[in-house]
Parts: structure tokens; C-alpha cells; sequence
């Protein structure tokens, strides 16, 4: 039997799913698909597990993403769900038991745009198969041996005048709000978009975020420690938008999303070329080389990034390399000379 789909009315604006002899309503507005979909695993996820011997690829996705909303923050479930309705599309209707590695790697190998993606969406439908057999769905994960792959290092370094050229060729000032609090505080772009003025304390100056990507394994919240620039802005906003988010797209329309970013700075290599492979995380990684360069010391610079241990600044984040200068200097101080 074919997995259901949702499907759209165009007499009531509205998206449906058919589930046997009920249709259960989705999502309003054609431009709904996303929330339509959300919807629609919802559902699959809360309708009884079949035997395993008739559940299919689409059904464990449903039921794990049902698992996910409920115990993930929502940029971990939207980064499930993305994947692994992609990895449905494709393999959706197999039997769960049938699909082997060589689904997998053919699915990613029909996508080759993606870079860190690929490695991705390797975890996310590893992980919504290790979740069935930990459930009890499976006996065994068909892609327990599928290597994700190491992740490629973001060698690509933004200079403080890259960084004046893109804030010029901003007309909004939105963006460049957005892009202050990036330069200015050294936080995931996850991060800013979700700060709001309860998470403001201008007395102390400081953001104080509860939910981040390290509360689970911290069991704490993370503090983002501001420049007066950055108390300014935060004034500023605050007044704008006492409740919700601070940061929002154009005339405060919605809070930045993960795709609306990724827009901007797609149209912003688009206008700039000659700037390189530019993206938003690569203000994190210019704030933590800034900081180093300017001689503060690797644990303020952990502490100021919400790492737990130095490690992670220096295997990942610090650029100390591409100031050739600098690390003669260093060098030079290193040997006396």
C-alpha cells in the first residue's frame, strides 16, 4: 500500500492528508507545504507502529520526527525534517527491512550541491534508524556502517574590511543589525535570531540565552557578554519589540530564519564575488582569529564563544595561520628574536 501524501484544495486554500477513510486537515495557504508536512508526520508519527514487517522508510522517518519535535529544539527537528523528507521522497515506500547502504549513498550521490550537507543527511537518516532499533521497530540499523565523514574545515577567513564591504552593499537595516550582533558577539546566527528582550539584561550587559546548542550537555545557560555597541542595539530593539525576537527580517515582518540568512548571504556573493564563499558562520570564526590576534587568551575566547573547554577554538575556529605578520611576531618572540 502507498504511503499517503498531502495534498492541497484550491476551494478552501488548505492542505489534507487522506489516512483510510478520513481526511485530516494540514495547514492553511498554498505556501503552507512546510507546515502542511510538519503537520502530516505529526499524524503518522501518533497513528499506531505497524509490524516490521510491513514498515516502510517513510513510517520510521514519521515516527522518529515525532519523537524529534517533542525532544529536540526546533532547529534540530526542522534540520531532521529537511533530510529525511528528502531521503522519503526518494525511498519512502521501501520496506524498512529491504534498504541497504546503497540507497543511501546513491541518494547522496544525486546531490552533489551539497558540501557539509552530504555529511548531514548521512547522520540524520542514521540516526532515525538507530532510534527504530533502539525502539524496538527494527533489529538492526541498514546503515549502522555508513561512515558520515569528518566535516571540512571553513578555511575561508573574512578581514574586517570584507566584513565593511558586505554591511555597505546591506540596504536594510534589518541585515545589518543582524550582521552587528554576529561581529560583535561572536554568536551562532541560531543564536541572535533567537535572543529576545527577556533574555536582556543592560544593567549587567548581557544576553542570557537559556535554550542554545550545549544547554543539554552544559546544564547551563549560555552568556553572551556585550560591547556597548551591542548594549546600544540591544536598547534600541528592545524598545521596538518589548516581546518576541529582537532581530527580524525587513519592517519586522517574521524573526531570521535559517533559509533567510542563507538567502541574504547568497545574494550577498552574488553582488560581491570577489569576497569568496561568504556565509554567515564566518563571522564566528572572524570574531574568535580577531580576538586571538589582539593577544586574549584561548579560555576568555572559549568562554566568550559558550565552549566549555579550549579545544574546540583551536581545532576548528582560530585562524592564526592566514595573519602571516602576526605569527612572525610570534615566532620571533618564541625564539628570542
Amino acid at each position: 500500500m502507498r504511503q499517503p501524501k498531502p495534498w492541497y484544495r484550491k476551494q478552501t486554500d488548505s492542505w489534507y492528508v487522506q489516512i483510510g477513510p478520513k481526511q485530516h486537515f494540514l495547514a492553511k495557504g498554498k505556501d503552507g507545504l512546510k507546515a502542511a508536512y510538519a503537520a502530516y508526520h505529526r499524524i503518522m508519527a501518533e497513528n499506531k507502529p505497524v509490524e516490521p514487517d510491513r514498515l516502510t522508510t517513510a513510517k520510521v522517518c514519521d515516527l522518529f520526527l515525532g519523537w524529534s519535535e517533542k525532544h529536540n529544539s526546533p532547529e534540530t527537528f526542522d534540520w531532521h525534517f529537511s533530510f529525511l523528507q528528502e531521503f522519503c521522497t526518494a525511498h519512502g515506500d521501501k520496506p524498512a527491512a529491504a534498504v541497504i547502504p546503497h540507497h543511501l549513498t546513491t541518494w547522496l550521490d544525486a546531490h552533489p550541491q551539497w558540501k557539509a550537507g552530504r555529511r548531514h543527511a548521512t547522520y540524520c537518516v542514521k540516526r532515525a534508524f538507530a532510534w527504530a532499533v533502539a525502539q524496538g521497530l527494527l533489529a538492526k540499523n541498514p546503515f549502522a556502517g555508513v561512515k558520515v565523514g569528518r566535516t571540512n574545515r571553513r578555511e575561508h577567513l573574512i578581514t574586517k574590511a570584507d566584513r565593511d564591504r558586505i554591511f555597505a552593499a546591506v540596504p536594510d537595516q534589518a541585515f545589518r543589525d543582524f550582521l552587528t550582533a554576529l561581529q560583535e558577539t561572536g554568536c551562532r546566527p541560531s543564536e541572535v535570531a533567537r535572543v529576545t528582550a527577556a533574555d536582556v539584561n543592560l544593567d549587567t550587559g548581557v544576553w542570557v540565552l537559556a535554550a542554545h546548542k550545549t544547554a543539554k550537555r552544559t546544564g547551563r545557560p549560555r552568556v553572551v557578554y556585550l560591547t556597548p555597541t551591542m548594549v546600544d542595539l540591544s536598547r534600541r530593539l528592545m524598545a521596538d519589540w518589548p516581546e518576541g525576537p529582537l532581530f527580524r527580517t525587513h519592517k519586522g515582518k517574521r524573526p531570521w530564519q535559517r533559509n533567510a540568512i542563507r538567502c541574504r548571504f547568497r545574494r550577498l556573493r552574488e553582488k560581491l564575488p570577489d569576497l569568496g564563499p561568504v556565509t554567515s558562520y564566518l563571522y564566528r570564526h572572524a570574531f574568535t582569529t580577531d580576538a586571538l590576534v589582539k593577544g586574549v587568551g584561548v579560555a576568555q575566547v572559549a568562554e566568550l564563544l559558550g565552549h566549555t573547554s579550549t579545544d574546540m577554538v583551536m581545532r576548528h575556529y582560530a585562524k592564526l595561520g592566514a595573519h602571516v605578520e602576526h605569527m612572525r611576531d610570534a615566532a620571533a618572540r618564541a625564539t628570542g628574536g
